[in-house]
């Protein structure tokens, strides 16, 4: 079988629908997996997630984390390999973190949920609409505009910065949106 970008995406999605609906170990799911308190500013969590020590999609992903009833380690240990556009510059990890939340809020729960899998196909091209609108492109080497499918292309974005400029606006702005759509 090949391992596409799709096939693992879909596989994390299934896989945290699984978790959050309670077909885990009880101890995956984690207390701190609470919805953020009203009033409360997920966007602004994920941004200094991101800063403290995060990927981007982890930061994303946990900042939204009682959307999901993910525990915070689970959602490390799920959102490892999409850093850097999962190590190959591909989608920037912001958005795919942000599509892990709105799929595990919309997404179906059962094979042949047409109509959750409908509704969450309206929701991601509106997701990408927004996204792509604000910044032109969702690949992380053409965010970045360095190869960060290398270790120096991620160290080229390190040493110009971009880690603390561009990568928190895209973060931010991905979370910000994932809270609206999963409204």
């Amino acid at each position: 079988m090949d391992l596409t970008r799709r096939a693992i995406l879909g596989g994390v999605c299934c896989a945290g629908v699984g978790f959050a609906s309670g077909l885990a170990l009880p101890d995956i799911v984690s207390t701190r997996s609470a919805p953020l308190p009203p009033g409360s500013d997920a966007p602004a969590l994920a941004v200094q997630r991101f800063l403290s020590h995060l990927n981007c999609t982890q930061a994303v992903l946990e900042s939204l984390a009682g959307q999901t009833g993910l525990s915070p380690e689970m959602i490390t240990q799920i959102t490892t390999p999409f850093a850097a556009g999962m190590w190959n510059g591909l989608t920037c990890g912001a958005v795919t973190g942000a599509m892990m939340a709105i799929g595990m809020r919309h997404g179906r729960t059962q094979d042949g949920d047409s109509k959750a899998t409908d509704g969450t196909k309206v929701i991601m091209r509106e997701f990408v609409k927004a996204m792509t609108g604000q910044f032109g492109d969702l690949n992380c080497s053409a965010l970045l505009g360095t190869n960060m499918a290398t270790d120096e292309g991620i160290k080229e974005a390190a040493a110009k910065g971009l880690f603390k400029s561009k990568c928190p606006l895209l973060v931010e702005a991905a979370t910000r949106e994932a809270v609206r759509l999963m409204a």
